[in-house]
């Protein structure tokens, strides 16, 4: 018969009861393992008795412990090591057997042992943290992060620390340390580079500006030029032929600003030869002693085997005048100039050079009062100048500047205040060595000429009324056209004429060069002269028309007579 339902309840009731005792006695006995008051119990089981150590309670910490890849290891007071794992033991390249018991302050290195004993000293109950160099058994040095804390214990203090390895994260931190320096040189050198960019984007931006202003003005000047003389030729009076020489005087210094400006904008038109820098200096001592003066002394210290570059002698000679003259102006009190060459090398893309080739370096440097960043940064800007009003245009530097880079050349300035200025030339070496080509002798002005019929293509009209007036003077017949295609079109209905006098930049899309092109292949006789505001042009004029005279504005009424008699000169004998 079953037991009844309230003996089932008793029965449960006890055994509940009998398992809360058995769990409370197996609590009781572990923490007695664990406070050492016994040292193992043994348990009757259906396999037979068992013996339970502290070894076997804490086995599964143990595993954690040993398996972790921190280091752990625990410490009396002293230092002593009571235990370490294997990680531990490994950091350290030493055997975990033979660490134990060894003092841990004999693996830090020396500079770091009184941190470490502070550390040790203060690691409490909330515990403590620093960073260490470790130097382990093969000598070999470990960073490493330390955590020490204090373990609750009865007996004597003992302080367990969690030892993390830094090698992997400081060679990261390293490398990215590396790659930010890396960075920021980039970013400097793009910032440097851009810096250049813009400069030489400023510079070219200005020198179209300026190329066009000094264009427009050798129109004007041209305008007042050629009438003042045309006045002068019947003029009779002498005091209006003073005034009229005046005139003519103040529109040559005005021809000599629009030179300069031209030289900036690099749109004039070089005559370079494969020459010798030091000898050109030599050639030029002479004029650039009279130009500073017996208070300044003069050096030339020229290197030997140099070689040569590819310049216009007589734009060199300038160049080297302007800079001597900006010299002494720096030294009102005296001093010396120094003009030294030698083989010199640009570093980086400037100007189209990329450095790779040899270099012939020209210094000209002065012991005057030097100048300051503001000043140097825009030396080279054209009418910049520190110079009082009325004793500089401010174009001698841009001079300078436009002639080195038109000839492949680059310039720098080294400059510090009251120590002095130093410019520095850089010419592109050349293998040839030649002569510059002996300017034309010029020829004497007729003093008549055969009636001819000369086309007259000018977009101004100043400065056509001029060209006729001019032409007529003398007996030619004068037809006139304000563009090329207007030209065009009179001799395409069948005007025959003898010459042609054309600008070069004119309007309706047709140069002066293009219209003397199309006339040689159509009328290969005709006589051409090309007049020209500009100093040089964007593009060298066609093959086929280099050989025809061109006159840059302003020129003056003998230069227009000589030129167009050469050309017809020309034609006779081609005919």
């Amino acid at each position: 018969m079953a037991p009844a339902l309230g003996d089932q309840s008793a029965i449960l009731q006890d055994e509940m009861e009998e398992l809360r005792a058995r769990l409370c006695e197996a609590e009781e006995t572990l923490e007695a393992l664990r406070l050492g008051d016994v040292d193992a119990v043994v348990v009757n089981g259906s396999d037979g008795p068992k013996v339970y150590t502290l070894q076997d309670a804490d086995r599964p910490y143990r595993i954690i412990v040993e398996r972790m890849q921190e280091g752990a290891v625990t410490l009396d007071p002293d230092g002593a090591v009571l235990y370490a794992n294997r990680r531990m033991a490994a950091l350290l390249r030493i055997d975990p057997d033979r660490l134990i018991g060894q003092p841990f302050p004999r693996f830090v290195a020396a500079g770091d042992r009184d941190r470490f004993a502070q550390l040790l000293a203060e690691s409490g109950q909330y515990g403590v943290r620093s960073e260490f160099e470790l130097r382990a058994a093969d000598g070999t040095d470990v960073s490493v992060s330390v955590s020490a804390v204090d373990l609750p214990d009865q007996g004597q203090r003992i302080i367990s620390a969690i030892v993390t390895d830094l090698t992997l994260q400081k060679q990261q931190n390293r490398d990215l340390a590396d790659m930010n320096a890396k960075l920021l040189a980039t970013m400097a050198e793009q910032e440097r580079v851009e810096s250049k960019l813009r400069e030489a984007q400023k510079m070219e931006a200005v020198g179209r500006l300026t190329a066009g202003i000094a264009h427009d003005f050798n129109n004007l000047l041209m305008a007042v030029a050629g009438n003042l003389e045309l006045i002068q030729a019947h003029a009779m009076d002498e005091r209006l032929l003073r005034r009229l020489d005046t005139s003519q005087r103040a529109i040559q210094r005005g021809a000599q600003l629009t030179y300069q400006l031209l030289a900036f904008a690099r749109r004039r038109t070089l005559h370079p030869a494969a020459l010798m820098v030091n000898d050109l200096l030599r050639e030029s001592e002479p004029l650039l002693r009279r130009a500073v003066g017996d208070e300044i002394r003069l050096v030339l210290d020229l290197g030997d085997d140099l070689g040569a570059c590819l310049i216009d002698p007589t734009e060199f000679q300038a160049a080297m005048l302007n800079l001597a003259i900006n010299a002494k102006d720096a030294m009102p009190a005296g001093g010396t100039l120094t003009i030294a060459t030698s083989e010199g090398r640009l570093d980086g893309l400037i100007n189209g050079n990329d450095g790779s080739g040899r270099q012939i370096l020209v210094s000209v440097t002065d012991t005057g009062h030097g100048m300051p960043v503001e000043v140097r940064e825009r030396a080279f800007d054209p009418f910049f100048t520190t110079k009082e009003v009325g004793k500089g245009t401010g174009l001698g530097l841009s001079q300078v500047y436009g002639f080195i880079h038109q000839s492949g050349g680059h310039v720098a300035i080294d400059s510090d205040v009251g120590v002095g200025t130093s410019m520095r030339l850089y010419f592109p070496r050349t293998a040839a060595v030649g002569a510059s080509e002996a300017p034309a002798k010029a020829r004497a002005m007729p003093a008549a000429a055969d009636a001819r019929i000369v086309l007259v293509v000018e977009d101004d009209s100043d400065v056509r009324e001029f060209l006729t007036e001019t032409l007529e003077t003398i007996g030619h017949t004068v037809i006139e056209a304000n563009t090329a295609p207007a030209a065009l079109r009179l001799l395409e209905s069948g005007v025959a004429v003898d010459a042609v006098v054309t600008d070069v930049l004119m309007p309706d899309g047709m140069s002066g060069f293009e219209l003397a092109s199309r006339i040689r292949r159509r009328m290969p006789h005709t006589a051409i002269v090309v007049t020209s505001g500009a100093a040089a042009f964007s593009a060298p004029p066609p093959e086929a028309i280099r050989d025809i005279p061109i006159l840059h504005k302003p020129f003056r009424r003998d230069e227009l007579l000589r030129a167009l008699d050469s050309a017809l000169d020309q034609s006779k004998a081609s005919a």
